[in-house]
């Protein structure tokens, strides 16, 4: 029975530790609190409901957690670190300082305990002494972003004022940098369709630098993919146009979920932003071609999908989305044509050669559309859509096979 509990408590904790990196952090604590319930000495659990806390500015709640991991191991580093700088934000500097210390017993280089006592001595007015324990930090390691925030602060409080800004400068630089790293690494996740591994890098990116626009769209796309709500997602592309107004990934972005989700005016808004800085935007504009088209609006929509071919008359994306267009106005002949115009340019591409199989099945031309639909799922066997209407090629010209068979029958 305990260790089935234990079994369960981690289940929960990993649980809450998903929560967290998509940043529902109430659902999070619920998660480690059910882990505490089932292993009440769950060290981890309590130390990550703290640290959860912390984040949702709930300090005293979480001083609770360390103080409980703290009873169980005491030397816990990571718990007297965490204690310490959430008394820190009680304006609690004497505790904080303490708690930083003991950690300081353990590990005498423990960089976090050491850059945050610094800060506590500070805010306590001892400038002089927080500066030497700060650059005891930097000469071990001279790009420790937090040191360098930490100088620039009591620097400025020196009114030492053009040392504070070279200081916050290099600060921000090596959090640019190290934001930028995480963020690569969250990419090369993505890519590989490890998307759960990759919300963890571009979680830690905005942890580093939140003013870093590539890991907010990144964030954002990746909560989109795993069905998040607008709201939950737009927190994201919103904080990033904040940042940059000409973010154009992320309003191109915020205007695909717009469109997706039927607010095609909205969706609208967000392409046309993007074009009155760059009108030669090509995913804008046939971007805006669909929203239009989705409102029946088809005059303005062709006139996007053909200024998008305009720019880039090879950009199979925008080829086959005139290709789409057509088909739902029903014009399956010049449809054709420009998915033929596609499949020029890339014979692989999928969606183009299970277009081709849909429009060929629309003007029943049934054996050369099972051609298409054979081709598409032999390049893609997981491809639904294409699947689900090569069945309907097959029932037809089963159907027409029949008929043909009861003709010839009849003359006999």
């Amino acid at each position: 029975m305990i260790l089935q509990n234990s079994k369960n408590a981690w289940y929960f904790l990993n649980q809450g530790l998903t929560a967290v990196y998509y940043n529902q952090f109430r659902k999070a604590v619920s998660k480690f609190n059910k882990a505490i319930s089932l292993e009440p000495e769950n060290i981890v659990a309590q130390l990550h409901k703290g640290r959860t806390l912390y984040k949702m500015d709930d300090f005293q709640n979480a001083i609770i957690c360390f103080d409980n991991v703290l009873s169980v191991d005491p030397k816990s580093l990571d718990a007297l670190y965490n204690k310490g700088i959430a008394l820190e934000k009680i304006e609690k500097y004497e505790e904080a300082i303490s708690s930083f210390k003991k950690s300081l017993e353990i590990d005498s280089q423990y960089s976090d305990s050491l850059t945050s006592m610094g800060l506590c001595l500070s805010k306590l007015k001892h400038n002089e002494e927080a500066l030497k324990i700060i650059d005891q930090v930097l000469l071990n390691n001279s790009k420790n972003s937090a040191a360098l925030y930490g100088k620039s602060l009591i620097l400025g409080r020196l009114e030492k004022s053009s040392e504070s800004i070279l200081f916050l400068q290099k600060a921000i630089d090596e959090d640019s940098r190290q934001s930028d790293i995480l963020y690569e690494k969250g990419q090369k996740r993505t890519k590989q369709g490890k998307h759960e591994e990759a919300i963890k890098f571009y979680t830690k990116a905005l942890e580093t630098d939140n003013r870093n626009t590539k890991a907010l769209v990144a964030k954002g796309w990746t909560l989109d993919f795993a069905g998040f709500s607008n709201k939950d997602i737009f927190v994201f592309y919103d904080k990033a146009l904040e940042i940059d107004p000409k973010c154009t990934d992320a309003q191109f972005n915020k205007g695909i979920v717009l469109d997706r989700t039927r607010l095609y005016k909205k969706a609208i808004k967000c392409f046309d932003k993007i074009l009155d800085y760059d009108s030669k935007n090509v995913r804008a504009l046939y971007s805006k071609g669909t929203s239009l088209s989705q409102l029946k609006k088809f005059g303005q929509a062709r006139f996007n999908f053909e200024c998008a071919l305009a720019i880039e008359p090879r950009n199979v994306v925008a080829l086959c989305t005139m290709v789409w267009f057509l088909e739902h106005l029903k014009k399956y002949d010049e449809a054709l044509e420009y998915c033929e115009k596609a499949l020029k340019i890339n014979p692989n591409y999928v969606y183009a050669i299970s277009y081709k199989g849909k429009l060929l099945l629309l003007l029943k031309k049934y054996e050369e559309s099972l051609k298409y639909y054979n081709k598409a799922i032999e390049l893609d066997p997981k491809n639904q859509t294409a699947i689900f209407h090569r069945f309907k090629v097959t029932g037809a010209l089963d159907k027409m096979n029949k008929e043909s068979f009861l003709k010839r029958l009849t003359k006999l």
